[in-house]
């Protein structure tokens, strides 16, 4: 069994204050946000850990908050990709891994996501996603395409208002 990211030691240093400080000043929007993204609780916990290890090396530029907040906000986005993506590999060795009923694929789903929910820009995707514009305007294409043939659950599995 795979030791999870959260589950190793952290030793912060003095600068990693400043950041726990802010993360927690910002902790709704922050995990909503990861939340968002991958949609597990224990993998938006590994991404605060590895958030919190990657922050730490990390200057906290007090003068300019906007600066710190944005620094947080793409360390967590690049880290929840990350998580998302080692737990892919993980389920990848278990061949009894099944996706859910209409489920996308990371890519589509989380260009989506960060597209149209989050609202980031399609620079900003392709960033996160290391894709270029156009390609993250055809992985949102797709996403709509796809859940817009699904059906939604309550109709999957019977269950209807009467």
């Amino acid at each position: 069994m795979a030791t999870s990211f959260a589950s190793l030691p952290f030793t912060p240093s003095p600068r990693s204050a400043s950041w726990c400080f802010l993360l927690l000043e910002y902790l709704d929007e922050f995990a909503t946000l990861v939340w968002y993204l991958v949609a597990d609780g224990k993998l938006v916990e590994d991404t605060f850990a590895r958030t919190m290890a990657k922050l730490d090396m990390t200057a906290f530029e007090s003068s300019i908050p906007a600066i710190a907040y944005s620094q947080a906000r793409d360390v967590l986005i690049t880290q929840a990709i990350a998580v998302l993506s080692d737990a892919r590999r993980e389920e990848d060795g278990n061949r009894f891994f099944r996706p859910a009923f209409g489920s996308l694929p990371d890519h589509p789903r989380l260009a989506f996501m960060l597209r149209l929910i989050i609202r980031s820009s399609e620079a900003e995707v392709a960033k996160f996603l290391g894709v270029s514009p156009s390609e993250v305007r055809g992985l949102v294409k797709h996403a709509i395409d796809r859940l817009s043939v699904v059906p939604p659950i309550s109709a999957a599995i019977g269950c209807y208002d009467a």
